[in-house]
């Protein structure tokens, strides 16, 4: 039950997204939304960038979209399901360390890098301004890369320890390197050289970042916090002589020189200048987090993330927690890639990519996740959202509207939302005896139920006829009504055998169409009843969905097991579909059709359905 009212949800979402398309704008539809963002500048580098990707998307920086995640581990490309670091480099490579080595990722498969060059256990990566990658390995030194050339680097070379941490580099291109014992450095030529007057011998040494100045700030394990000059330590500060609490992390503020970010166990993000007291510099509450892990600026944002939450400071610096991301343990650092895709390490879970996805969950903070959602409609820039629970009217911008209308529902289940060519919306219901409900364009309401001769009060579909009729399907068969009065129905006295009408439709030549809950299609007309059923082409007698096509002249027929169309008195199967359990269909201004399915949404070309030739197709 759980996983249908999910899918049910995933259906509103799509809906939303559809009618957003096609009613505000019409976006460009990636193929690859959940593998790929969109082409970017990194913002990283100091460069302009034109904001696409997902953390742009994820930080809601992009308007109309939303954000996929892809998590990957050993089911699907790595040897193992941790990662202890990430380096998404400029060439588009994404470096994945973890206790196995280094793997390299090109955006469709991984590579295992030989771990005789030394690249065993990896802990951190850098790229240099010579685009050189090092590689901090957890008990085997370093390990630049340098295209086709590696050169490995041990404590016989000089280094203060054999477990490396992190990486910088400072404006002469000497690199500073953080290991579990103090810092040291790495000269233009890779020669290895101790940090002058370094007092941090004995600390491990977990993060360095560069200031806009070219000064080298850095904190370790046990809460000092240091700046580096010219190769040459020149202040330290313990976390007490502060007053922050401990220090777990430190960032340099990317727009203005001499301003850090400094993370502390306390729940509390401090700003200011480096080396300032507590009580001098600006506290910014991170909760829910408990304990800030790593900071870091990508996609125009400061990152902040424990061990197991991340979120973000917006443009007034107010943290903002992601909430459901599907990893949520052993969280060790976040960072980009130069398509603006945020990549987050998990010592436990693997690596989860965060892209640009074309369709926005706009209930995502409202509905809870078992909340069945049956349709939705736009009008006017409000969602009316019919789920088993009621109406829920939303803005444009997702805020629940309470208004009598609402109110007015309850907690009826409500299957079909629909407007007729004056502007009254109607609303199919299926408890509570409410019926059809109209929403006129003033505001007012009327009920049709069978207290006022509706063929039933249970209400599954609703259908605007060419003539301005009002077609609704019930569970006691089909009620016709045409201006605002009940002109008749078509029950079991008319001779349907079923009378349970999951869909109606108008067809092309005056009549109406009812697609049954195990009886075929009935094509009422001028009175008469005629019934299409398996000897008559359908695949199926339950028929979940039937769509008139004006474009192409066919109505389209989603049964339990079968896309189909109607054309000219013949019902003609779509046999090269791939997927057999479909819901609904829509088309858009470019010749595609999507079809909603329990495995997701697709996307085909219309003339390919026609044609029964489908052999390309994009799936959701």
């Amino acid at each position: 039950m759980r996983y249908k009212n999910r899918l049910l949800k995933i259906l509103c979402v799509f809906l939303i997204g559809l009618y957003i398309s096609l009613h505000i704008y019409i976006p460009h539809v990636d193929a690859a939304a959940d593998e790929a963002g969109s082409d970017t500048v990194n913002l990283s580098s100091g460069t302009e960038s034109r904001t696409f990707g997902g953390g742009y998307a994820l930080s809601g920086q992009i308007e109309g979209v939303g954000y996929t995640t892809k998590i990957y581990d050993a089911s699907n490309g790595l040897p193992t399901s941790d990662a202890m670091f990430l380096l998404g480099s400029r060439n588009g490579h994404v470096y994945i360390g973890g206790y196995s080595g280094v793997i390299k990722y090109d955006g469709s498969e991984f590579e295992i890098l030989d771990t005789g060059l030394g690249l065993t256990s990896a802990r951190g990566f850098f790229e240099d301004s010579r685009g050189r990658i090092w590689v901090g390995t957890n008990d085997n030194g370093v390990v630049v890369l340098d295209g086709v050339k590696s050169t490995h680097i041990t404590y016989k070379d000089g280094l203060t320890s054999s477990s490396i941490r992190i990486f910088a580099e400072d404006n002469n291109g000497n690199i500073i390197i953080g290991t579990t014992d103090g810092l040291c450095y790495a000269d233009r030529d890779l020669t290895i050289h101790d940090v002058k007057s370094d007092n941090l011998s004995g600390k491990r040494i977990l993060k360095l970042d560069k200031t806009i100045d070219g000064k080298i700030i850095g904190q370790s394990s046990d809460g000092v916090i240091f700046s580096v000059e010219n190769c040459s330590l020149s202040k330290v500060y313990t976390s007490d002589e502060l007053g922050t609490g401990k220090i777990t992390s430190i960032l340099s503020d990317p727009y203005n020189s001499g301003k850090v970010y400094l993370g502390t166990d306390t729940g509390n993000l401090y700003y200011g200048d480096f080396g300032s007291k507590a009580k001098n510099m600006e506290c910014i509450s991170v909760e829910p987090l408990k304990s800030v892990h790593w900071l870091n600026y990508d996609c125009g944002r400061i990152w902040v993330s424990s061990t197991s939450e991340v979120g973000y400071l917006d443009e007034n610096s107010k943290f903002c927690e992601v909430k459901n991301l599907p990893i949520n343990s052993g969280i060790e650092m976040l960072t980009s890639d130069y398509q603006g895709n945020l990549w987050l390490a998990s010592s436990v879970q693997g690596v989860m990519k965060i892209v640009t996805n074309n369709f926005s969950d706009i209930t995502e903070n409202i509905f809870p996740e078992e909340l069945v959602v049956n349709a939705v409609y736009f009008k006017n820039d409000r969602f009316y959202i019919g789920t088993d629970e009621g109406l829920v009217i939303l803005s444009k911008d997702g805020n629940i509207i309470d208004n009598d209308i609402a109110d007015y529902f309850g907690t009826s289940r409500i299957r079909c939302i629909k407007e007729d060519r004056s502007g009254n919306l109607w609303i199919a219901t299926y408890t509570n005896n409410l019926g059809l409900v109209c929403i006129k364009s003033d505001g007012t309401l009327k009920a049709y139920n069978k207290e006022n001769s509706m063929a039933d009060n249970q209400v599954r579909s609703i259908c605007i006829a060419k003539d301005g009729s009002i077609l609704a399907g019930t569970n006691g068969g089909m009620t016709v009504i045409r201006d605002e009065n009940i002109i008749g129905n078509y029950t079991t006295r008319d001779g349907i055998s079923n009378t349970v009408f999951i869909t109606v439709a108008d067809g092309y030549d005056g009549s109406y169409l009812a697609g049954s809950d195990g009886d075929g299609i009935y094509i009422i007309k001028d009175g008469e009843i005629k019934r299409y059923g398996m000897d008559d082409g359908l695949t199926s007698d339950v028929i979940l969905k039937i769509k008139q096509d004006d474009k192409n002249g066919v109505c389209w027929i989603i049964t339990s097991n079968s896309v189909e169309f109607l054309e000219n008195g013949k019902i003609n199967e779509v046999k090269t579909f791939p997927y057999k359990n479909n819901y609904d269909i829509y088309f858009d201004d470019d010749n595609n059709a999507w079809i909603l399915s329990s495995y997701g949404v697709y996307c085909v070309k219309t003339e390919d359905l026609l044609n029964d030739t489908v052999e390309e197709y994009s799936l959701y």
